[in-house]
């Protein structure tokens, strides 16, 4: 009996630990098969890891950890079948699969195939910052979601801002968000419904609507823009913009964006409107035209944009700009819209650095340019369209332009070295060559051809360096038909011009350097704290000594300012005063990788101050008896002393100013002054004036027509009230005792979302706009 009692005994001990093994704080290996039949690993660990049934079965308690790659699941409690590749988790259910976080109360995936389900889940995608919630979860094959009972919204926490309620939603990672019969909720308070909506949930460029905008203006009436993004690529996008105005009419526009590298990109933009407003006379060119001019024409449009580029030798570029207009108001009267000149402007110069012509120019440049760089020498190609929008629609003929185009030009440039076989000899030679074939409708027109080499000697001593530089300026004009303008020198029969140029320039520096002891300890404490620990004070004088005659300017065809260049003599001196900081700073230490407290230097402007002033020589011979432009002026040789100022006295004070003196007038004819205080976390404040006085004593701007100006500039931007901001700009015209412009902006500023609202007042026009940005959609 009792040998019987211990073989049962031993036989049940045997059986038990056939079916239960258990191991403490210790990892295991899971292997799972993916629908490509391949083997996938996991790591497992936990605080407690047991197994049933010969391993076929793997239960973990207590922070489990499932690992493969850098994907992860973790949960309390995890059961891992063998034979089905499934594992159960339950308690604190956390995910991390393709970059997105999920999270449950309980969940079942395939750890082969990465499907499963989760109840109670929150899924977060971190590109575009969503968060998508669920009673039920179904994880799909190949990144793919189902949700019931579903929340949507990109706002954090518990309660948010807004979202999107839905009973199903299907969600395809770098793909779409399909929501049917959606509520919009502010704070859990449904607003609206939506019966159905796709919500791009790419974290790369996706097709869809971008913000939309409103506004309302004197001119325009009540707007409303609605774009349209494509994304033919990751490298290039089409956005088309759907524009109404209350009472002008639909506006729509298409933009075009494509950048296949740093050196190879495009942008364009064209706008069309069937105008409902006409300006067909005088008296209503004051409140549309802003200068007189009528505008007849109800077909309206402005077609813009630049290229830049390279071939595939990178040394021959290529550069294109395109500015067409209807009408010389076109860009002028929807400035306040998206499809305003101030934008297009903006992008442009933040993409190829260079600009359009000015929003009033009535002149449209567009042009193509080509280059290649040798070693020494250089080529350009060109052809260059003006449009003059002033022209038609009421207006003078097409017939009647006399804008010049420049179809081609052709330059080359041999740049300043040694000169060729004479490297020995300090003699420095550089030259310029340059064809053009000038057309026009009415005016003179032809082919100039344009030489002009340069020789230098440059001598630098310990004392300074003098270049003094020898050349000559060789113009030949073949003329096609001779019309001569009203305002031409003579019938423009000239063949030819020979121009001789002699000048020298010079330089030299004067520094000293003050030393002073360091005072702050290296220490952590004083982490991010600096100071001055040097100044050099430099004084740099120059002067440029230039000189220019040659035949006179009698019938001589007049393209551009290089036709109208005659004999010069102009002696220019500057005093420079620059005093630089020495500053050193102490950089934190990192006690986790044994780096100690240490000490940074850097060197920063604290003031540059600049003396000017010329002498023209040619000036003092001029006869007062010739008159300029219809007027006679009197002469003055000596130009306004200039004074130029910037001044860095502290982190967050800039000044700067510019001042013109007058020995004729006996006063301040310029000034341009601008102070800024910063102040982190609270915001910016700026003032500054403009003046300028007596243009019309001095005839270097005769037939400029411009007048004299006294502005006062004001920008105060607020961003202590967070999460408000508030920016305002308010420009005072003294001249005209007006305020010329005032325009305020107020930002709400939330995790989820942005509200902006604008309003623009000038004598012309008063606008107000109003946008909302939600970060993370598209739309």
């Amino acid at each position: 009996m009792l040998v019987s009692l211990r073989r049962a005994v031993v036989v049940l001990f045997l059986c038990a630990f056939t079916i239960l093994t258990v191991t403490v704080g210790e990892s295991a290996t899971l292997t799972a098969t993916n629908e490509d039949q391949e083997a996938v690993e996991w790591q497992l660990s936990a605080q407690k890891v047991s197994t049933l049934n010969d391993a076929e079965v793997v239960e973990a308690e207590g922070d489990v950890v499932l690992k493969q790659g850098n994907d992860y699941l973790k949960a309390d409690f995890a059961r891992y079948y063998a034979a089905t590749n499934w594992v159960y988790l339950s308690g604190n259910v956390k995910i991390f699969m393709n970059n997105d976080n999920l999270t449950a109360e309980t969940a079942e995936f395939d750890l082969g195939k990465k499907v499963g389900w989760m109840k109670n889940g929150k899924v977060f995608m971190q590109g575009p910052h969503v968060y998508f919630t669920g009673e039920k979860i179904q994880k799909n094959l190949g990144d793919s979601y189902t949700f019931n009972n579903a929340t949507i919204t990109v706002c954090d926490g518990d309660k948010p801002a807004w979202s999107l309620d839905t009973s199903e939603a299907t969600l395809e990672l770098e793909g779409y968000a399909v929501i049917k019969g959606a509520d919009v909720q502010i704070r859990d308070y449904p607003v609206f419904g939506i019966p159905y909506f796709v919500l791009p949930v790419k974290t790369r460029r996706e097709s869809g609507f971008l913000r939309p905008e409103f506004g309302t203006t004197n001119l325009l009436g009540t707007w409303a823009t609605l774009p349209y993004f494509l994304a033919i690529d990751q490298e290039r996008d089409l956005t088309v913009y759907s524009q109404y105005m209350s009472k002008r009419g639909f506006m729509p526009g298409v933009e075009y964006r494509s950048r296949t590298s740093k050196e190879n990109q495009v942008w364009m933009r064209a706008d069309w409107l069937n105008d409902a407003i006409t300006v067909d006379n005088a008296a209503d060119a004051s409140d549309f035209g802003y200068d007189g001019l009528l505008r007849t024409n109800e077909n309206r449009y402005w077609l813009r944009g630049m290229f830049g580029g390279e071939f595939a030798d990178p040394r021959w570029k290529f550069k294109a700009d395109i500015d067409v207009a209807s009408d010389q108001d076109m860009l002028r009267e929807f400035n306040r819209t998206t499809a305003g000149f101030d934008d297009s402007q903006s992008e442009l110069e933040d993409r190829f650095g260079r600009s359009l012509n000015d929003i009033s120019d009535p002149i449209r440049t567009s042009r193509l340019l080509f280059t290649r760089d040798w070693n020494r020498f250089g080529a350009a190609l060109l052809g260059e369209y003006n449009q003059n929008s002033a022209l038609g629609h009421g207006n003078d003929n097409y017939s009647t332009d006399t804008t010049l185009q420049r179809l081609p030009e052709f330059d080359t440039y041999l740049f300043k070295n040694r000169v060729p076989g004479l490297e020995a000899v300090p003699l420095t030679l550089t030259a310029d060559f340059q064809s053009v074939q000038f057309a026009r409708e009415e005016g003179t027109d032809g082919n100039r051809i344009d030489v002009m080499p340069m020789i230098g000697l440059p001598i630098v001593t310990s004392y300074g360096t003098i270049t003094p530089e020898v050349g000559m300026q060789q113009l030949w004009y073949n003329t096609g038909e001779r019309d001569p303008l009203p305002s031409a020198n003579g019938d423009d029969s000239r063949t030819n011009r020979t121009l001789m140029k002699y000048g020298v320039t010079g330089y030299t520096e004067l520094a000293r350097v003050y030393s002073y002891d360091r005072t702050l300890a290296i220490t952590q404490e004083n982490a991010g704290k600096s100071e001055i620990i040097g100044l050099k004070h430099a004084i740099q004088p120059r002067f440029e000594y230039r000189h220019v005659s040659g035949s006179n300017l009698s019938d001589t065809p007049m393209y551009d300012f290089v036709d109208r260049l005659g004999n010069e003599e102009e002696l220019i001196v500057s005093l420079v005063n620059l005093i630089t900081r020495k500053r050193a700073a102490i950089v934190s230490g990192n006690e986790e990788k044994g780096l100690d407290p240490s000490v940074s230097t850097s060197f920063d402007e604290l003031l540059w101050f600049r003396l000017l002033q010329s002498y023209d020589f040619e000036e003092a011979k001029r006869d007062e008896e010739i008159l300029i432009y219809d007027s006679k002026y009197e002469r003055r040789p000596w130009n306004d002393l200039e004074a130029e100022l910037r001044f860095y006295p502290w982190r967050y004070v800039t000044f700067s100013s510019r001042t013109f003196y007058s020995y004729y007038d006996n006063q301040l004819n310029r000034h341009d002054h601008t102070l800024t205080l910063t102040a982190p976390d609270y915001g910016e404040v700026s003032t500054g004036v403009d003046f300028r006085n007596n243009l019309e004593t001095n005839k270097d701007f005769a037939g400029t027509d411009l007048e004299d100006l006294n502005v006062w500039k004001n920008t105060l931007a607020v961003s202590y009230f967070n999460p408000f901001n508030f920016v305002a700009y308010y420009e005072y015209d003294f001249e005209n005792n007006e305020t010329y412009e005032q325009s305020y902006s107020l930002i709400y500023n939330h995790q989820c979302f942005r509200l902006i609202f604008k309003a623009k007042f000038t004598p012309l026009d008063d606008s107000y706009k109003m946008y909302l940005e939600l970060p993370g959609l598209t739309f």
